[in-house]
Protein backbone atom coordinates (compact mmCIF):
# COMPACT_ATOMS: atom_id res chain seq x y z
CA UNK A 1 0.00 0.00 0.00
CA UNK A 2 2.98 2.65 0.58
CA UNK A 3 4.61 1.20 -2.88
CA UNK A 4 3.12 3.88 -4.88
CA UNK A 5 3.73 6.78 -2.21
CA UNK A 6 6.85 5.78 -1.65
CA UNK A 7 7.45 5.83 -5.95
CA UNK A 8 5.98 9.22 -5.98
CA UNK A 9 8.82 10.56 -3.03
CA UNK A 10 11.21 8.80 -4.61
CA UNK A 11 10.65 10.36 -8.14
CA UNK A 12 9.85 13.78 -6.84
CA UNK A 13 13.21 14.06 -4.47
CA UNK A 14 15.51 12.68 -8.07
CA UNK A 15 13.37 16.03 -9.65
CA UNK A 16 15.27 18.24 -6.76
CA UNK A 17 17.88 16.17 -6.64
CA UNK A 18 18.27 17.50 -10.33
CA UNK A 19 17.22 20.75 -10.28
CA UNK A 20 19.73 21.37 -7.28
CA UNK A 21 22.66 19.50 -9.40
CA UNK A 22 21.79 21.48 -12.73
CA UNK A 23 21.62 24.61 -11.03
CA UNK A 24 25.50 24.53 -9.32
CA UNK A 25 26.14 23.73 -12.88
CA UNK A 26 24.97 26.96 -14.00
CA UNK A 27 27.77 29.35 -14.51
CA UNK A 28 24.94 32.05 -12.47
CA UNK A 29 25.60 29.47 -9.56
CA UNK A 30 29.05 28.07 -10.55
CA UNK A 31 31.44 31.38 -10.87
CA UNK A 32 30.28 34.86 -10.79
CA UNK A 33 29.68 37.22 -13.57
CA UNK A 34 32.24 38.68 -15.38
CA UNK A 35 32.22 42.94 -14.20
CA UNK A 36 31.68 45.09 -17.26
CA UNK A 37 34.53 47.07 -17.97
CA UNK A 38 34.81 50.44 -18.60
CA UNK A 39 37.67 50.70 -21.74
CA UNK A 40 36.90 55.23 -22.23
CA UNK A 41 35.18 58.50 -21.31
CA UNK A 42 35.94 61.91 -21.99
CA UNK A 43 34.58 62.97 -18.77
CA UNK A 44 33.67 60.68 -15.87
CA UNK A 45 31.87 62.43 -13.12
CA UNK A 46 30.02 61.02 -9.76
CA UNK A 47 26.51 63.01 -8.88
CA UNK A 48 25.14 62.28 -5.86
CA UNK A 49 22.21 63.67 -7.07
CA UNK A 50 21.29 61.93 -9.69
CA UNK A 51 22.14 58.32 -8.13
CA UNK A 52 24.22 57.78 -5.63
CA UNK A 53 25.29 54.38 -6.86
CA UNK A 54 26.22 55.83 -11.05
CA UNK A 55 29.06 56.72 -12.56
CA UNK A 56 27.86 59.23 -15.29
CA UNK A 57 30.36 58.97 -18.36
CA UNK A 58 30.23 61.75 -21.39
CA UNK A 59 32.09 61.51 -24.84
CA UNK A 60 33.69 58.73 -26.81
CA UNK A 61 32.45 56.22 -23.98
CA UNK A 62 33.04 52.51 -24.70
CA UNK A 63 32.66 49.18 -22.98
CA UNK A 64 33.70 45.60 -22.99
CA UNK A 65 31.96 42.71 -21.43
CA UNK A 66 32.79 39.01 -22.20
CA UNK A 67 33.09 39.35 -26.24
CA UNK A 68 31.18 42.59 -27.09
CA UNK A 69 31.92 46.01 -27.34
CA UNK A 70 29.57 48.71 -26.33
CA UNK A 71 30.07 52.37 -27.90
CA UNK A 72 27.74 55.55 -27.03
CA UNK A 73 27.98 59.48 -26.04
CA UNK A 74 26.93 59.09 -23.08
CA UNK A 75 25.82 56.44 -20.26
CA UNK A 76 25.58 55.63 -16.22
CA UNK A 77 27.43 52.74 -15.39
CA UNK A 78 25.64 50.78 -12.18
CA UNK A 79 29.00 48.74 -10.49
CA UNK A 80 27.33 47.39 -7.50
CA UNK A 81 25.07 46.13 -9.80
CA UNK A 82 27.14 45.31 -12.67
CA UNK A 83 24.80 47.07 -15.50
CA UNK A 84 24.20 50.34 -17.50
CA UNK A 85 22.25 52.64 -19.45
CA UNK A 86 23.64 54.04 -22.61
CA UNK A 87 22.40 56.99 -24.81
CA UNK A 88 23.00 58.34 -28.33
CA UNK A 89 24.85 56.61 -30.78
CA UNK A 90 24.76 53.00 -29.48
CA UNK A 91 26.87 50.86 -31.13
CA UNK A 92 27.30 47.01 -29.90
CA UNK A 93 29.86 44.78 -31.66
CA UNK A 94 30.11 41.37 -30.91
CA UNK A 95 33.20 39.51 -32.86
CA UNK A 96 33.31 40.58 -36.33
CA UNK A 97 29.52 39.23 -37.31
CA UNK A 98 27.24 41.15 -36.03
CA UNK A 99 26.54 44.58 -34.53
CA UNK A 100 23.62 46.25 -32.91
CA UNK A 101 22.66 49.80 -33.17
CA UNK A 102 20.25 52.58 -31.30
CA UNK A 103 19.77 55.57 -29.85
CA UNK A 104 19.24 53.37 -25.91
CA UNK A 105 20.91 50.69 -24.32
CA UNK A 106 19.95 49.05 -20.82
CA UNK A 107 22.16 46.39 -20.15
CA UNK A 108 22.54 43.98 -17.44
CA UNK A 109 26.28 42.00 -17.01
CA UNK A 110 24.96 39.28 -14.98
CA UNK A 111 22.55 37.91 -17.41
CA UNK A 112 24.13 39.45 -20.76
CA UNK A 113 20.74 41.01 -21.47
CA UNK A 114 20.55 44.13 -23.37
CA UNK A 115 17.75 46.23 -24.94
CA UNK A 116 18.10 48.59 -27.30
CA UNK A 117 15.53 51.01 -27.88
CA UNK A 118 15.06 53.67 -31.05
CA UNK A 119 16.16 53.40 -34.66
CA UNK A 120 17.28 50.05 -33.58
CA UNK A 121 19.38 47.64 -36.44
CA UNK A 122 21.00 44.87 -36.24
CA UNK A 123 23.06 43.20 -38.80
CA UNK A 124 25.48 40.48 -39.78
CA UNK A 125 27.21 39.85 -42.80
CA UNK A 126 24.19 38.24 -44.37
CA UNK A 127 21.05 40.18 -43.19
CA UNK A 128 19.69 43.41 -41.65
CA UNK A 129 17.01 43.32 -39.06
CA UNK A 130 15.61 47.53 -38.42
CA UNK A 131 13.04 47.32 -35.30
CA UNK A 132 11.61 49.96 -32.37
CA UNK A 133 12.90 48.26 -29.75
CA UNK A 134 15.09 45.03 -29.60
CA UNK A 135 16.50 42.67 -26.82
CA UNK A 136 19.47 40.51 -27.27
CA UNK A 137 20.81 38.04 -25.36
CA UNK A 138 24.11 37.67 -25.72
CA UNK A 139 24.71 34.69 -23.73
CA UNK A 140 22.59 32.60 -26.11
CA UNK A 141 22.94 34.98 -28.77
CA UNK A 142 19.54 35.15 -29.49
CA UNK A 143 17.82 38.54 -30.09
CA UNK A 144 14.26 39.16 -30.21
CA UNK A 145 11.38 41.61 -30.79
CA UNK A 146 7.78 42.55 -30.10
CA UNK A 147 7.14 45.52 -32.02
CA UNK A 148 7.40 44.73 -35.84
CA UNK A 149 10.84 44.68 -37.90
CA UNK A 150 12.13 44.90 -41.00
CA UNK A 151 14.95 42.44 -42.30
CA UNK A 152 16.24 42.53 -45.42
CA UNK A 153 18.30 39.82 -47.23
CA UNK A 154 19.64 40.00 -50.02
CA UNK A 155 16.53 39.91 -52.71
CA UNK A 156 14.23 38.95 -49.44
CA UNK A 157 12.63 41.31 -47.26
CA UNK A 158 10.77 40.23 -43.97
CA UNK A 159 8.22 42.07 -41.97
CA UNK A 160 6.38 40.87 -38.99
CA UNK A 161 4.73 41.88 -35.54
CA UNK A 162 7.01 39.37 -33.49
CA UNK A 163 10.56 37.53 -34.00
CA UNK A 164 13.29 36.28 -32.89
CA UNK A 165 16.76 35.60 -34.24
CA UNK A 166 19.27 33.25 -33.59
CA UNK A 167 22.45 34.56 -34.65
CA UNK A 168 24.67 31.03 -34.06
CA UNK A 169 22.42 28.70 -36.45
CA UNK A 170 21.37 32.08 -38.55
CA UNK A 171 17.39 31.03 -38.28
CA UNK A 172 14.85 33.74 -37.71
CA UNK A 173 11.15 32.89 -36.52
CA UNK A 174 8.53 35.01 -37.39
CA UNK A 175 4.94 35.49 -35.93
CA UNK A 176 1.71 37.58 -36.53
CA UNK A 177 1.57 39.52 -39.95
CA UNK A 178 4.17 37.63 -41.58
CA UNK A 179 5.45 39.22 -44.79
CA UNK A 180 7.87 38.12 -47.13
CA UNK A 181 8.73 40.18 -50.23
CA UNK A 182 10.69 38.95 -53.25
CA UNK A 183 11.16 40.65 -57.03
CA UNK A 184 8.89 37.14 -58.13
CA UNK A 185 6.47 37.08 -55.15
CA UNK A 186 4.56 37.62 -52.28
CA UNK A 187 4.56 35.69 -49.26
CA UNK A 188 2.07 35.84 -46.17
CA UNK A 189 1.72 34.09 -43.43
CA UNK A 190 1.01 33.72 -39.50
CA UNK A 191 4.07 31.93 -38.49
CA UNK A 192 7.94 31.48 -40.73
CA UNK A 193 11.01 29.71 -40.08
CA UNK A 194 13.77 31.37 -42.32
CA UNK A 195 17.38 30.55 -42.49
CA UNK A 196 19.98 33.45 -43.53
CA UNK A 197 22.13 30.97 -44.95
CA UNK A 198 20.35 28.37 -46.92
CA UNK A 199 18.14 31.37 -47.68
CA UNK A 200 14.93 28.56 -47.12
CA UNK A 201 12.02 29.84 -45.55
CA UNK A 202 9.56 26.94 -43.39
CA UNK A 203 6.10 27.51 -43.01
CA UNK A 204 4.44 26.71 -39.46
CA UNK A 205 0.92 27.84 -40.30
CA UNK A 206 -1.66 29.20 -42.78
CA UNK A 207 0.38 30.89 -45.78
CA UNK A 208 0.20 32.37 -48.85
CA UNK A 209 2.37 32.60 -51.73
CA UNK A 210 1.29 35.30 -54.19
CA UNK A 211 2.74 35.82 -57.63
CA UNK A 212 2.30 37.28 -61.24
CA UNK A 213 1.47 33.29 -62.54
CA UNK A 214 0.13 31.54 -59.46
CA UNK A 215 -1.23 31.91 -55.45
CA UNK A 216 0.28 29.10 -53.56
CA UNK A 217 -1.73 28.37 -50.20
CA UNK A 218 -0.43 26.03 -47.65
CA UNK A 219 -0.29 25.37 -43.82
CA UNK A 220 2.88 23.52 -43.33
CA UNK A 221 6.31 23.72 -46.21
CA UNK A 222 8.88 25.24 -47.17
CA UNK A 223 10.29 27.08 -50.04
CA UNK A 224 13.91 27.77 -51.00
CA UNK A 225 14.10 31.85 -52.74
CA UNK A 226 17.81 30.96 -54.13
CA UNK A 227 16.67 27.65 -56.42
CA UNK A 228 13.08 28.78 -56.09
CA UNK A 229 11.64 25.07 -54.94
CA UNK A 230 9.22 24.41 -52.78
CA UNK A 231 7.51 22.02 -50.69
CA UNK A 232 3.88 22.49 -48.98
CA UNK A 233 1.21 20.28 -47.07
CA UNK A 234 -1.98 20.15 -44.76
CA UNK A 235 -4.70 21.49 -46.88
CA UNK A 236 -2.23 22.94 -49.91
CA UNK A 237 -3.22 24.20 -53.24
CA UNK A 238 -1.46 26.33 -56.19
CA UNK A 239 -4.34 28.31 -57.94
CA UNK A 240 -3.66 29.65 -61.86
CA UNK A 241 -5.68 31.97 -63.47
CA UNK A 242 -8.03 29.51 -64.85
CA UNK A 243 -6.96 26.28 -61.88
CA UNK A 244 -6.72 24.93 -58.97
CA UNK A 245 -4.32 22.36 -58.13
CA UNK A 246 -4.88 20.68 -54.62
CA UNK A 247 -3.36 17.96 -52.42
CA UNK A 248 -2.28 16.26 -49.64
CA UNK A 249 1.68 17.60 -50.86
CA UNK A 250 2.42 20.01 -53.57
CA UNK A 251 5.87 20.68 -54.75
CA UNK A 252 6.41 23.15 -56.99
CA UNK A 253 9.88 24.80 -58.97
CA UNK A 254 9.39 28.53 -60.26
CA UNK A 255 12.17 28.49 -62.75
CA UNK A 256 10.30 25.48 -64.69
CA UNK A 257 6.83 26.20 -63.73
CA UNK A 258 5.87 22.76 -62.59
CA UNK A 259 3.74 21.80 -59.64
CA UNK A 260 3.56 17.89 -58.53
CA UNK A 261 0.32 16.78 -56.44
CA UNK A 262 0.81 13.69 -54.45
CA UNK A 263 -2.36 11.76 -52.45
CA UNK A 264 -5.80 13.06 -53.10
CA UNK A 265 -5.15 15.21 -56.11
CA UNK A 266 -7.79 17.52 -57.78
CA UNK A 267 -7.40 19.94 -60.56
CA UNK A 268 -10.25 22.22 -60.95
CA UNK A 269 -11.21 24.22 -63.76
CA UNK A 270 -13.89 26.86 -62.79
CA UNK A 271 -14.15 28.73 -65.99
CA UNK A 272 -15.58 24.65 -67.57
CA UNK A 273 -16.51 23.57 -64.45
CA UNK A 274 -14.65 20.63 -64.23
CA UNK A 275 -12.81 18.79 -61.44
CA UNK A 276 -9.98 16.19 -62.30
CA UNK A 277 -9.23 13.78 -59.54
CA UNK A 278 -6.87 11.17 -58.82
CA UNK A 279 -3.49 10.18 -57.01
CA UNK A 280 -0.70 11.80 -58.74
CA UNK A 281 -0.81 14.94 -60.76
CA UNK A 282 1.00 17.82 -62.88
CA UNK A 283 0.91 21.01 -64.08
CA UNK A 284 3.41 22.98 -66.27
CA UNK A 285 2.90 26.77 -66.64
CA UNK A 286 5.01 26.84 -69.24
CA UNK A 287 2.55 25.03 -72.02
CA UNK A 288 -0.74 25.45 -69.69
CA UNK A 289 -0.91 21.58 -69.29
CA UNK A 290 -2.12 19.26 -66.43
CA UNK A 291 -2.30 15.59 -65.65
CA UNK A 292 -3.77 12.97 -63.49
CA UNK A 293 -2.88 9.88 -62.65
CA UNK A 294 -3.70 6.42 -60.35
CA UNK A 295 -7.91 6.48 -60.37
CA UNK A 296 -7.83 9.57 -62.20
CA UNK A 297 -11.13 11.13 -63.15
CA UNK A 298 -12.80 13.88 -64.77
CA UNK A 299 -15.93 15.38 -63.32
CA UNK A 300 -17.88 18.01 -66.02
CA UNK A 301 -20.83 19.89 -64.15
CA UNK A 302 -23.62 20.28 -65.90
CA UNK A 303 -26.98 22.41 -64.67
CA UNK A 304 -29.05 19.11 -63.92
CA UNK A 305 -26.49 16.42 -63.45
CA UNK A 306 -22.74 15.51 -63.68
CA UNK A 307 -20.55 13.78 -66.71
CA UNK A 308 -17.95 11.82 -65.44
CA UNK A 309 -14.93 10.17 -67.57
CA UNK A 310 -12.11 7.77 -66.12
CA UNK A 311 -8.63 6.88 -67.75
CA UNK A 312 -5.23 5.75 -66.74
CA UNK A 313 -4.47 9.47 -67.52
CA UNK A 314 -6.19 12.54 -67.69
CA UNK A 315 -4.41 15.43 -69.51
CA UNK A 316 -6.20 18.99 -69.87
CA UNK A 317 -3.96 21.37 -72.09
CA UNK A 318 -4.85 25.38 -72.65
CA UNK A 319 -3.92 27.24 -75.78
CA UNK A 320 -4.63 30.47 -76.50
CA UNK A 321 -7.43 31.84 -78.74
CA UNK A 322 -6.23 33.77 -81.84
CA UNK A 323 -6.99 37.43 -81.95
CA UNK A 324 -8.37 36.90 -78.17
CA UNK A 325 -6.08 37.86 -75.31
CA UNK A 326 -8.20 36.18 -72.20
CA UNK A 327 -10.28 33.14 -73.28
CA UNK A 328 -8.52 29.81 -74.28
CA UNK A 329 -9.13 26.95 -75.54
CA UNK A 330 -8.51 24.24 -73.82
CA UNK A 331 -8.88 20.21 -74.69
CA UNK A 332 -8.72 17.14 -72.43
CA UNK A 333 -7.27 13.81 -73.24
CA UNK A 334 -7.97 10.70 -71.75
CA UNK A 335 -5.41 7.55 -73.14
CA UNK A 336 -6.14 3.87 -72.37
CA UNK A 337 -8.94 1.39 -70.30
CA UNK A 338 -11.45 5.49 -70.98
CA UNK A 339 -14.99 4.66 -69.13
CA UNK A 340 -17.34 7.52 -69.03
CA UNK A 341 -21.01 7.80 -66.91
CA UNK A 342 -24.04 9.86 -66.94
CA UNK A 343 -26.77 9.42 -65.83
CA UNK A 344 -28.42 9.43 -69.51
CA UNK A 345 -25.56 8.05 -71.31
CA UNK A 346 -22.58 5.75 -70.98
CA UNK A 347 -19.48 4.81 -72.58
CA UNK A 348 -16.46 2.93 -73.38
CA UNK A 349 -13.20 3.55 -75.90
CA UNK A 350 -9.23 3.14 -75.30
CA UNK A 351 -8.64 7.16 -75.70
CA UNK A 352 -10.50 9.69 -75.69
CA UNK A 353 -10.44 13.92 -76.54
CA UNK A 354 -12.94 16.32 -75.07
CA UNK A 355 -12.98 19.93 -76.49
CA UNK A 356 -14.19 22.43 -73.93
CA UNK A 357 -14.49 25.37 -76.19
CA UNK A 358 -17.06 23.64 -79.06
CA UNK A 359 -18.44 21.19 -75.72
CA UNK A 360 -17.57 17.83 -78.29
CA UNK A 361 -16.24 14.66 -77.38
CA UNK A 362 -14.81 12.02 -79.56
CA UNK A 363 -13.57 8.58 -79.02
CA UNK A 364 -11.21 6.89 -80.35
CA UNK A 365 -9.99 2.99 -80.15
CA UNK A 366 -13.24 0.40 -80.29
CA UNK A 367 -15.67 3.36 -78.79
CA UNK A 368 -18.77 2.07 -77.51
CA UNK A 369 -21.59 4.48 -76.37
CA UNK A 370 -24.86 3.44 -74.38
CA UNK A 371 -28.11 6.06 -74.51
CA UNK A 372 -31.36 4.15 -73.14
CA UNK A 373 -31.42 0.91 -74.77
CA UNK A 374 -29.28 1.74 -77.82
CA UNK A 375 -25.53 0.66 -77.96
CA UNK A 376 -23.89 2.66 -80.82
CA UNK A 377 -20.42 1.67 -82.04
CA UNK A 378 -18.28 2.61 -84.55
CA UNK A 379 -14.60 3.22 -85.82
CA UNK A 380 -14.69 7.00 -84.18
CA UNK A 381 -17.44 8.65 -82.46
CA UNK A 382 -18.47 11.86 -81.63
CA UNK A 383 -20.43 13.18 -79.06
CA UNK A 384 -22.12 16.93 -79.44
CA UNK A 385 -23.16 18.48 -76.59
CA UNK A 386 -25.29 22.20 -75.89
CA UNK A 387 -27.08 23.27 -72.77
CA UNK A 388 -25.48 20.70 -70.49
CA UNK A 389 -27.22 17.76 -72.99
CA UNK A 390 -26.82 16.05 -75.97
CA UNK A 391 -27.51 16.86 -78.94
CA UNK A 392 -26.28 15.65 -81.47
CA UNK A 393 -23.67 12.19 -82.23
CA UNK A 394 -21.53 11.53 -85.14
CA UNK A 395 -20.89 7.87 -85.92
CA UNK A 396 -18.01 7.77 -88.67
CA UNK A 397 -16.95 4.05 -90.17
CA UNK A 398 -18.65 1.26 -89.52
CA UNK A 399 -21.22 2.73 -87.64
CA UNK A 400 -23.96 0.20 -85.94
CA UNK A 401 -26.69 0.92 -83.74
CA UNK A 402 -28.02 -1.95 -81.22
CA UNK A 403 -30.94 -2.73 -78.76
CA UNK A 404 -32.47 -5.46 -77.52
CA UNK A 405 -36.15 -6.30 -78.73
CA UNK A 406 -39.23 -6.81 -76.16
CA UNK A 407 -38.77 -9.70 -73.97
CA UNK A 408 -42.15 -10.92 -74.93
CA UNK A 409 -41.28 -12.59 -78.00
CA UNK A 410 -43.50 -15.42 -79.18
CA UNK A 411 -40.78 -17.91 -80.83
CA UNK A 412 -37.71 -16.43 -80.31
CA UNK A 413 -35.25 -16.61 -77.07
CA UNK A 414 -34.50 -13.46 -75.19
CA UNK A 415 -30.91 -13.25 -76.07
CA UNK A 416 -31.70 -13.44 -79.95
CA UNK A 417 -33.43 -10.69 -80.53
CA UNK A 418 -32.08 -7.27 -81.74
CA UNK A 419 -33.21 -4.54 -83.64
CA UNK A 420 -29.88 -3.48 -85.65
CA UNK A 421 -29.16 -0.41 -87.73
CA UNK A 422 -25.93 -0.44 -89.77
CA UNK A 423 -24.30 1.93 -92.18
CA UNK A 424 -21.37 4.08 -93.31
CA UNK A 425 -22.03 6.93 -91.39
CA UNK A 426 -24.87 7.82 -88.87
CA UNK A 427 -25.87 11.22 -87.47
CA UNK A 428 -27.94 10.48 -83.95
CA UNK A 429 -30.51 13.73 -83.44
CA UNK A 430 -31.56 13.63 -79.47
CA UNK A 431 -34.09 15.65 -78.44
CA UNK A 432 -34.25 15.92 -73.71
CA UNK A 433 -30.97 14.15 -73.63
CA UNK A 434 -32.51 10.71 -75.64
CA UNK A 435 -32.08 9.94 -79.04
CA UNK A 436 -34.79 11.11 -81.44
CA UNK A 437 -33.72 10.53 -84.90
CA UNK A 438 -30.78 8.54 -86.84
CA UNK A 439 -29.59 9.29 -90.55
CA UNK A 440 -28.08 6.86 -92.24
CA UNK A 441 -25.11 7.41 -94.91
CA UNK A 442 -24.11 4.99 -97.43
CA UNK A 443 -24.84 1.20 -97.00
CA UNK A 444 -27.92 1.43 -94.86
CA UNK A 445 -29.11 -2.08 -93.47
CA UNK A 446 -31.69 -3.07 -90.57
CA UNK A 447 -33.20 -5.39 -89.12
CA UNK A 448 -36.02 -4.58 -86.82
CA UNK A 449 -39.14 -6.12 -84.44
CA UNK A 450 -42.61 -5.88 -85.67
CA UNK A 451 -45.13 -6.18 -82.93
CA UNK A 452 -48.96 -7.19 -82.86
CA UNK A 453 -51.77 -6.01 -81.23
CA UNK A 454 -50.30 -6.90 -77.71
CA UNK A 455 -47.47 -5.55 -78.27
CA UNK A 456 -45.27 -9.20 -78.90
CA UNK A 457 -42.75 -9.27 -81.72
CA UNK A 458 -44.33 -11.76 -84.27
CA UNK A 459 -42.41 -10.56 -87.05
CA UNK A 460 -38.80 -9.22 -88.34
CA UNK A 461 -38.15 -6.65 -91.15
CA UNK A 462 -35.06 -6.91 -93.10
CA UNK A 463 -33.80 -3.46 -95.41
CA UNK A 464 -31.29 -2.88 -97.50
CA UNK A 465 -30.76 1.18 -98.83
CA UNK A 466 -28.14 3.47 -99.15
CA UNK A 467 -29.38 6.22 -97.43
CA UNK A 468 -32.27 5.81 -94.51
CA UNK A 469 -33.97 8.10 -91.99
CA UNK A 470 -35.39 6.20 -88.87
CA UNK A 471 -37.83 7.60 -85.76
CA UNK A 472 -37.05 6.35 -82.51
CA UNK A 473 -39.46 7.01 -79.69
CA UNK A 474 -38.52 6.27 -75.95
CA UNK A 475 -35.43 4.18 -77.40
CA UNK A 476 -37.59 1.64 -80.05
CA UNK A 477 -37.47 2.46 -83.78
CA UNK A 478 -41.03 4.21 -84.34
CA UNK A 479 -40.98 4.43 -88.18
CA UNK A 480 -37.82 4.08 -91.07
CA UNK A 481 -37.65 5.62 -94.12
CA UNK A 482 -35.62 4.06 -97.03
CA UNK A 483 -34.13 6.27 -99.42
CA UNK A 484 -32.02 5.39 -102.95
CA UNK A 485 -33.26 2.18 -104.33
CA UNK A 486 -35.11 0.43 -101.05
CA UNK A 487 -34.97 -3.36 -100.55
CA UNK A 488 -37.10 -4.39 -97.57
CA UNK A 489 -38.68 -7.42 -96.62
CA UNK A 490 -41.14 -8.89 -93.47
CA UNK A 491 -40.05 -12.29 -92.69
CA UNK A 492 -42.46 -14.68 -89.85
CA UNK A 493 -39.93 -15.00 -86.76
CA UNK A 494 -39.63 -18.85 -87.31
CA UNK A 495 -38.80 -18.53 -90.96
CA UNK A 496 -34.50 -16.95 -90.10
CA UNK A 497 -32.44 -18.74 -88.61
CA UNK A 498 -30.25 -17.02 -85.60
CA UNK A 499 -27.69 -16.26 -87.75
CA UNK A 500 -30.09 -14.43 -90.30
CA UNK A 501 -31.37 -12.40 -87.86
CA UNK A 502 -27.15 -10.62 -87.60
CA UNK A 503 -25.70 -7.56 -89.69
CA UNK A 504 -22.38 -7.70 -90.19
CA UNK A 505 -20.26 -6.55 -87.19
CA UNK A 506 -23.16 -6.89 -84.74
CA UNK A 507 -21.41 -7.63 -81.58
CA UNK A 508 -23.40 -6.83 -77.99
CA UNK A 509 -20.98 -4.94 -75.14
CA UNK A 510 -23.56 -4.80 -72.49
CA UNK A 511 -21.23 -6.55 -70.15
CA UNK A 512 -18.96 -2.62 -70.73
CA UNK A 513 -21.69 -1.01 -69.84
CA UNK A 514 -20.92 0.82 -66.61
CA UNK A 515 -24.38 1.23 -64.83
CA UNK A 516 -22.78 4.16 -62.02
CA UNK A 517 -20.54 5.97 -60.90
CA UNK A 518 -18.31 3.07 -59.20
CA UNK A 519 -18.35 0.92 -62.27
CA UNK A 520 -15.70 3.37 -64.30
CA UNK A 521 -13.26 1.99 -61.23
CA UNK A 522 -14.35 -1.91 -61.82
CA UNK A 523 -12.51 -4.13 -63.62
CA UNK A 524 -15.77 -6.37 -64.02
CA UNK A 525 -17.11 -3.76 -66.55
CA UNK A 526 -14.59 -4.89 -69.12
Amino acid sequence: MFAEPMKKCFARNHFLIFILFTGFLHPAFSQPAEKIELLSADVSEFDQSLNAKATRLIGNVAFKHENAIMHCDSAYLYRDENRLEAFQNVRITQGDTLTLTGKRLLYDGNTRMAQVFENVVLSDKRMTLRTSQLDYDMATDIASYRDSANIVDGENTLTSRLGYYYSSSHDMYFREKVLLINPRYRMEGDTLRYNTLDKVAYFLGPTYLHSKTNVIYCESGWYNTQNQTSSFHRNSYLQTETQRLKGDSVLYDRNSGIGRVFGNVSIADSTNKIIISGDYGEHHEITDSSWVTGHALMSQIFTSDTLFLHGDTLLAVGEKIPGDTIQKKRNMFAFHHVKLFKPDFQGSCDSLVYNYQDSTIRMFSNPILWSGLNQLTADSVTIQTANSSISLIYLVNNAFITSEADSNSIQIPDSTKFNQIRGKKMTGFFVDNELNRINVEGNGQTIYYAKNKNQQNFAVNRADCSDMIIFIDQSKVKSITLLNDPDGTMYPIHELQTTELRLKGFSWRVNKRPKTKDDLFSDSVE
